[in-house]
């Protein structure tokens, strides 16, 4: 590939590595578990369904999750707990998460971890890091890579999606897409790859004909479920993922969507920001809400043995410490 693309991945692999080298010096270990939810290429790898799946998983087991991430394109930078249906304080990942679980966003993760002790209901609860690989300075207990192609064959960015050289200090990965194959069995390295499908589903509103608007990393594959499921070309409207709509989209939108009775097709990401923009500008689009729901495909019970087992690791380790 062209030379300066070359020069400019050495210059991007030194500072990633410095910056790592300089974050890891001093990691925190909280004395709640950690489990992490991460990916080494960077965009649409299918780590917030993956994440909402975890914590789903861990709730029917008996835990307590409560999820911490940055909350991307939000305004909050204090480690605060999701209380009200604002993306733009919050993000439109964060409001996802807490419709469910007890999230907290914040930049910074330990100061995060802090504040999710005090909001810890049991003494059960299970901190989820939604996008925390990277995150060096804060101790993982048990940390899942997440891919929709093989990272292995990737390169480093900016030539390819790669934002660090792939290591095993991971106990497990998923791999998740609309074509998930149905009988795979490897690892990479010894570490056990498990195979779940994406899904879209609708979530709310109806199948009627109308207008598709997505503004999340890997349009063109909502647009090309929704056209599968509901065997009809619409308009479709792309905007950059974890855009935040204005009133001038909006305006946009309603006047792409009018010969359609105003159907608009979107994915829940898109949905909590576009739902409150609505009702303030008593605007006549009605939204059909599309979201992902995550089907295991290869048997998983050995990733969700693990992490258990790894849980209740920590959970012993706090109790002889107490005592």
């Amino acid at each position: 590939f062209p030379r300066g693309l070359w020069l400019l991945q050495i210059l991007y692999l030194i500072g990633q590595k410095f910056d790592k080298t300089r974050r890891s010096r001093s990691i925190f270990k909280p004395n709640i578990p950690v489990i992490c939810i991460g990916n080494f290429q960077a965009g649409g790898t299918g780590k917030t369904p993956i994440t909402q799946w975890v914590a789903s998983e861990l709730s029917s087991l008996g835990y307590e999750p409560i999820i911490i991430l940055r909350g991307y394109k939000g305004s909050m930078k204090v480690s605060t707990l999701v209380n009200s249906q604002n993306a733009r304080i919050y993000g439109d990942e964060a409001l996802l998460h807490a419709s469910n679980h007890p999230t907290i966003v914040g930049k910074n993760r330990i100061e995060s971890c802090n504040l999710a002790k005090t909001v810890a209901k049991t003494d059960k609860a299970v901190l989820i890091l939604d996008d925390g690989l990277q995150y060096y300075e804060l101790h993982k207990d048990f940390s899942i890579v997440c891919q929709k192609s093989l990272f292995e064959y990737d390169t480093l960015l900016p030539q390819g999606r790669l934002r660090e050289i792939p290591h095993t200090n991971f106990e497990a990965i998923i791999s998740n897409g609309e074509n998930t194959p149905a009988e795979v069995n490897r690892d990479w390295n010894g570490i056990p790859d498990y195979y779940l499908k994406r899904k879209s589903m609708l979530k709310s509103g109806t199948k009627d004909p109308g207008i598709m608007v997505c503004g999340i990393a890997k349009a063109n594959d909502f647009f090309y479920t929704v056209q599968k499921q509901l065997d009809f070309f619409g308009k479709e409207m792309k905007f950059r993922d974890h855009h935040r709509y204005s009133t001038a989209d909006l305006a946009r939108i309603e006047n792409a969507a009018k010969k359609f009775d105003y159907r608009v097709h979107c994915t829940a990401k898109d949905a909590v920001k576009l739902a409150p923009l609505i009702e303030a500008e008593k605007s006549p689009i009605k939204l059909s809400v599309w979201d992902i729901e995550i089907q295991p495909v290869s048997d998983v019970q050995p990733l969700l043995d693990a992490m258990v087992a790894k849980i209740e690791e920590v959970f012993e380790n706090r109790t002889s410490k107490q005592v």
